[in-house]
């Protein structure tokens, strides 16, 4: 099920309230899925999508100062540090702020999440809901084995493909995606970004999707719109 299969019924049921809910935030481990439903949640909410892996990877390639800083990190498997990050954001916010949003791969410490709210806040504004997709782990290694990326464009794919789908560009491995950093990837997320699922949770602002085991992305996307549904229902 794409954005346009989202039954009417309940696009208009969920219109009104729909219109309180216009700072997302979607939370998974790397290889999780989080981009295609990141692509979903953006196309179905009308909402802008922030990317900070995006922005890193575009400074990367610019060969900017911020792109060799993040570069070191992000080649060592390593989170790139809150202080590089959250500036990028907060500039991000303050020229976003009066549209829809949906953050993806931040906050990812408790630190930035309570920065970003301190930022909102002084906006006048909040985080409304935060999608958390929990993929079980021995599927995202799974995955990882087979993900390639668009030097590109930025395109991932998970099915080994050699030319991207989206610019036709050449797909390679990243440098990233191999057994050794997956294991310190999946330590750190679980270390340093699933406490933020519960600094938000503790504010009652959580939908959880548990995936168990391989499937379509479009059931996984339908899953996600009968829970927001749900949420915005309460």
């Amino acid at each position: 099920m794409d954005a346009q299969a989202v039954d009417e019924c309940s696009l208009s049921s969920l219109h009104k309230k729909m219109k309180t809910l216009k700072r997302f935030v979607l939370v998974g481990a790397p290889a999780s899925g989080k981009g295609t439903q990141s692509s979903f949640l953006s196309e179905t909410y009308g909402l802008k999508p922030l990317s900070t892996g995006a922005l890193l990877r575009a400074e990367i390639a610019a060969g900017s100062e911020l792109g060799l800083e993040a570069k070191k990190y992000m080649d060592a498997a390593m989170f790139v540090p809150d202080e590089v990050v959250n500036g990028i954001v907060a500039k991000w916010l303050g020229e976003n702020k009066d549209c829809g949003c949906l953050l993806d791969g931040y906050p990812r410490t408790v630190a930035q999440a309570e920065t970003l709210d301190a930022n909102l806040t002084a906006m006048g504004l909040g985080v409304d809901i935060v999608v958390y997709l929990n993929v079980a782990a021995e599927l995202i290694e799974a995955r990882m084995l087979k993900r390639k990326a668009c030097p590109a464009c930025g395109e991932t794919t998970r099915n080994g493909e050699e030319i991207c789908p989206k610019c036709g560009g050449a797909m390679i491995v990243r440098t990233d995606d191999n057994p050794e950093a997956f294991a310190k990837r999946r330590k750190d997320y679980e270390t340093l970004t699933v406490p933020v699922v519960e600094h938000y949770r503790a504010q009652g602002k959580v939908v959880q999707i548990d995936v168990v085991e391989e499937g379509e992305p479009e059931d996984v996307s339908a899953r996600i719109a009968a829970a927001v549904r749900g949420y915005c229902e309460k």
